[in-house]
């Protein structure tokens, strides 16, 4: 790990760099990102170093590694850039209608002024905490959180002009805004405010189904089950309006909002229809799958609806995504098929850990005035670790290891003879997903690896899907995708050829979250890939996150060992080594 090598030492780079830092997700998800003379150099989510999933607080860590990464030190930063703006108009504007909306509608508990302190003090303790941080010389912005979204969408994407959306829980006091982008700069057109809040609708509902906060993914998930029976039922819940806005009836909600905290969820009204919630860990019916169903169908019509009134305003068929509601991968796997959209753009951290990134962008482009170039240059933008890192941590760890000519054709191998491999190459992702440096991989072929890898390694609910990874000149050929899918953040319909040859990755209604991989994107994965291919036929793994259930994605090679050696993981194919088990040496699971 450390500052990229080649070309000026970082030291003498100091003077003539423009360092942007981006803090974001403070209240659940929180990152950092470091942009220099207008591309991000470094970006990560605290969670990774503190091992602690959906961390929230002050990135210390995260910030650390960006600077380290960017070679430079606190004072060498020139903007710092903070994804929420306290003390706004629309902030006092928010008290006050909170104050007008509680005796009318139960969304608001009793509590939400003491939120409205709560936030005021926060504020200032964080104004001063940034402006030690920056010193003298850092220029403080505070950001507006739904600005952070659309520029972490539109200002990494390819699209010179573009709609975009950002649509979440909520954000200050807006649920979804529309903008339209064009150049370097976003303009906003429209906007729809609490309590108005699809994605509030759905996170009460994944509480009312027995899961948490954060697991909306996982009712998405088990909406494949079910079928929406009870889709006019949620329709009575909020109204389409002609002009591509909607309106949620709050009664059916009880929720206190406070930062990234929710209480309270769902009302007698809602019960009434829908019967008791579920307690978590037990039995999921076919009433629970139903509902799941139904919740995912009314997602999606309000969201589609909103996407028509935003073409009709922009025009333009390409659309840039962000916020909690994009991380729905189904729902914007339907985009092109259910809208004038053609091309659909979105950033691999596209939830409130995008936002610090979204941050320095704004910054960068809107408010410095500066010309787009390549300010994303991928996925890949977390920490690294050279060789002798590596080899130093499996000395430590006393684990015999051998060095293959090709890592990737070495592992390839042993994934085609049923074995479930840790991967771990390269910087380490941004964003949620593992695409292909910090990954475990299995065999597709093999219709019971679902279960094997569930049993064995990751222990999660047997409803949720594994994905494939493809390489991109193939994945037409298995996949109904318009195009590359290289952040794995839409789910595509599966062909016959996928069905009958990698069933291990098929969902039960027919889909996969597809990730493609390009050789220019990641040539050693992509080279494991085409190996895997002349083993097996197919150039297409299964790709799930190196981690087990309630841990993040590993990030340095401590974290993989640990991973690897608790868990049913037969190998390890860290770097340019190998470590494999005694019982992996009998044959792997899919023999």
């Amino acid at each position: 790990m450390g500052p990229p090598r080649g070309g000026v030492a970082a030291n003498d780079c100091r003077r003539f760099r423009m360092n942007a830092l981006g803090i974001g997700g403070y209240s659940h998800d929180s990152s950092a990102a470091l942009i220099q003379d207008g591309v991000t150099v470094a970006a990560a989510e605290e969670e990774r170093f503190t091992r602690r999933k959906h961390q929230e607080g002050w990135p210390a860590n995260a910030m650390a590694f960006c600077m380290k990464r960017g070679g430079i030190s606190p004072s060498d930063l020139d903007h710092i850039a903070f994804y929420w703006r306290p003390w706004t108009l629309d902030s006092l504007r928010n008290a006050g209608r909170r104050l007008f909306y509680a005796p009318l509608h139960p969304v608001y508990s009793a509590g939400f002024l003491l939120e409205e302190a709560h936030d005021m003090a926060w504020y200032i303790f964080h104004l001063r905490r940034l402006r030690r941080l920056g010193g003298n010389r850092a220029v403080i912005h505070f950001v507006p959180h739904h600005h952070c979204h659309a520029a972490s969408a539109f200002f990494c994407s390819p699209f010179e002009e573009a709609a975009v959306l950002t649509i979440d829980s909520r954000g200050e006091w807006a649920t979804s805004v529309m903008y339209h982008g064009i150049g370097n700069r976003l303009r906003q057109i429209g906007r729809i405010a609490l309590p108005h809040s699809v994605g509030v609708m759905y996170l009460c509902v994944t509480n009312f189904l027995g899961f948490r906060t954060g697991d909306e993914y996982k009712v998405m998930g088990l909406a494949a089950y079910g079928e929406p029976v009870y889709l006019e039922q949620f329709r009575k819940m909020y109204k389409l309006l002609p002009d591509g806005r909607y309106r949620l009836d709050p009664s059916y909600f009880t929720v206190q909002h406070s930062p990234g905290r929710f209480t309270g969820y769902v009302s007698p009204r809602f019960t009434a229809i829908f019967g008791p919630p579920r307690a978590p860990d037990s039995e999921i019916t076919r009433h629970h799958m139903d509902i799941a169903a139904s919740l995912q169908a009314a997602l999606e019509e309000v969201v589609f609806h909103i996407l028509e009134g935003l073409h009709r305003r922009v025009g333009c068929r390409k659309l840039c995504l962000a916020g909690g509601v994009a991380q729905n991968s189904v729902l914007c796997g339907k985009i092109a098929l259910k809208t004038p959209f053609e091309e659909v753009f979105i950033q691999p951290a596209s939830g409130d850990n995008g936002t610090s990134l979204g941050a320095a962008a704004w910054v960068w482009h809107q408010e410095l005035d500066r010309p787009r170039g390549d300010l994303f240059p991928g996925c890949y933008l977390g920490p690294e670790f050279s060789e002798r890192e590596i080899a130093a941590a499996l000395e430590e760890a006393k684990l015999p290891h051998t060095r293959p000519a090709n890592i990737a054709e070495a592992a390839a191998e042993l994934v085609a003879r049923g074995e479930i491999v840790g991967w771990f190459q390269g910087r380490m992702e941004w964003g949620a997903r593992a695409l292909g440096n910090r990954s475990i991989l299995a065999d597709v072929t093999n219709p019971q690896m679902t279960e094997i890898v569930n049993r064995h390694v990751k222990h999660r609910e047997d409803f949720r899907p594994f994905a494939p990874a493809c390489v991109e000149e193939a994945a037409g050929d298995f996949f109904e995708c318009p195009g590359p899918s290289p952040y794995m953040l839409q789910v595509f319909r599966a062909k016959p050829s996928a069905r009958e040859k990698m069933p291990a990755v098929v969902h039960v209604d027919g889909t996969a979250r597809l990730q493609t991989v390009s050789r220019q994107q990641n040539p050693l994965f992509h080279e494991l890939l085409r190996c895997f291919e002349r083993l097996k036929g197919v150039p297409c793994v299964l790709n799930t996150s190196f981690n087990v259930r309630g841990e993040p994605i590993v990030c340095t090679p401590v974290d993989a060992i640990r991973c690897w050696a608790a868990t049913g993981l037969d190998s390890l194919a860290i770097g340019p080594f190998l470590v494999r088990k005694k019982a992996a040496a009998a044959g792997g699971h899919g023999s």
